[in-house]
């Protein structure tokens, strides 16, 4: 099987004219660009079997009726990826929802949590639950930073039943990391990690066919190993990774036959800059 993995592209409609300090380091102007030579790239050249978004597809506004309006532009854009395609929900697509159902009914999915068979592989997609008593603390992460008890128990449901190699996806990263030198995270490292991890990792340890976890949110790639298992995670397609207004552009091609695993590395590049 291959796959294509993206995440966090933070499309945003309009930049403003006075940037603050997070959109200097997302490159938001790039969003579309890239995202539509990656489509290019998928459909016409790599051809995966399932592509897969880690999440944050918008830079949400503060502002609830903008952000549903830029959630279904760039949905229908998404939708033009040809084949089996899904997408985890991010917390900046959760941050001024009133419920997580909005969007979901944007992505026709019956819950941000599920799980599907492809080609042999069995994927899941963890979706996290709001939180509105956690409120706007930490610009709204807190909010969306749980696993509900009820998707945990799912979890541990499917995962029992199922026989398949297994591929998790989620938003939040999962591997414990202490977020030295992160743009983002160095000064608030609880901020980068799903909070309930710990109980999601005890499902985990009870599994044998886990392959590998894999999680965006943080901005930078990197890979960690946690009793047996590798957590990849993915940077952002639009980062300001090295400060010269270049975006990392970043994805992952991953190749799978029976157990065997290849990740690997690309940055699209445009001829714009």
């Amino acid at each position: 099987m291959k796959m294509i993995i993206f995440s966090d592209i933070h499309y945003l409609d309009k930049r403003p004219k006075e940037l603050s300090v997070n959109l200097k380091r997302k490159l938001t102007q790039y969003t579309m660009p890239l995202l539509e030579k990656l489509i290019y790239e998928i459909n016409c050249n790599i051809k995966p079997d399932i592509t897969i978004n880690l999440g944050d597809l918008i830079e949400d506004t503060y502002n609830h009726e903008k952000d549903v309006i830029n959630l279904n532009y760039i949905w229908n854009k998404l939708k033009n990826i040809k084949g089996t395609f899904y997408s985890v929900v991010g917390n900046h697509d959760l941050r001024t929802m009133n419920k997580r159902e909005e969007v979901e009914e944007i992505m026709k999915y019956k819950h941000s949590t599920f799980s599907v068979n492809v080609n042999g592989y069995h994927i899941v997609i963890l979706g996290t639950e709001i939180r509105h008593e956690l409120g706007l603390e930490r610009g709204g992460i807190f909010k969306a930073q749980y696993i509900s008890k009820e998707d945990l128990e799912w979890l541990r449901n499917d995962l029992e039943n199922n026989t398949l190699p297994c591929l998790v996806f989620t938003h939040f990263g999962l591997a414990e990391d202490k977020m030295e030198g992160n743009y983002w995270f160095a000064e608030a490292p609880e901020c980068a990690l799903l909070r309930n991890r710990k109980e999601v990792k005890e499902i985990f340890k009870k599994n044998k066919n886990i392959m590998a976890v894999f999680s965006g949110h943080q901005h930078w790639t990197k890979t960690l190993q946690e009793d047996g298992i590798s957590y990849y995670v993915l940077g952002s397609l639009i980062e300001n990774i090295e400060n010269d207004g270049i975006p990392d552009g970043i994805y992952f091609e991953v190749n799978l036959e029976d157990k065997n695993m290849e990740v690997i590395e690309h940055h699209i590049l445009l001829e714009e800059y």
